[in-house]
C-alpha cells in the first residue's frame, strides 16, 4: 500500500488469540506483523486472550512510500494456535 506524504497513519486491527498449549512459560507459537522490514509486534500463545483486542500502529514513517504489510504465522507440530485477525483498517488524516 502507497502511504500517503504529509499524512498522519495507522494501521489498526483486531486480534484473538486462542491456544491449546499448557505452558506460561514457552512461546511455541507466533505471530509476527510487519511493515516491510521493520516489526511492528510479535505475539505467542503467551498472549492468549478471552475476546479481541484492539491494536494500533503509527505508519507515518513510511510516509511516501509503498509498504507491504505482512501478518506471518508460525506453529510448532505439536498443539494449535489460531490468531484471528480481524477489521484490518489502514486511517489516513
Amino acid at each position: 500500500m502507497k502511504i500517503p506524504a504529509g499524512c498522519h497513519t495507522t494501521l489498526g486491527y483486531y486480534l484473538h488469540i486462542d491456544t491449546a498449549e499448557t505452558s506460561s512459560a514457552t512461546a511455541y507459537d507466533k505471530l509476527t506483523v510487519q511493515a516491510d522490514s521493520t516489526t511492528l509486534a510479535s505475539y505467542s500463545n503467551l498472549d492468549r486472550n478471552t475476546g479481541y483486542v484492539q491494536k494500533s500502529f503509527d505508519l507515518s514513517s513510511f510516509a511516501g512510500r509503498t509498504v507491504t504489510v505482512r501478518f506471518t504465522g508460525t506453529e510448532d507440530p505439536s498443539l494449535q494456535t489460531s490468531f484471528v485477525i480481524d477489521d484490518t483498517s489502514l486511517t489516513t488524516g
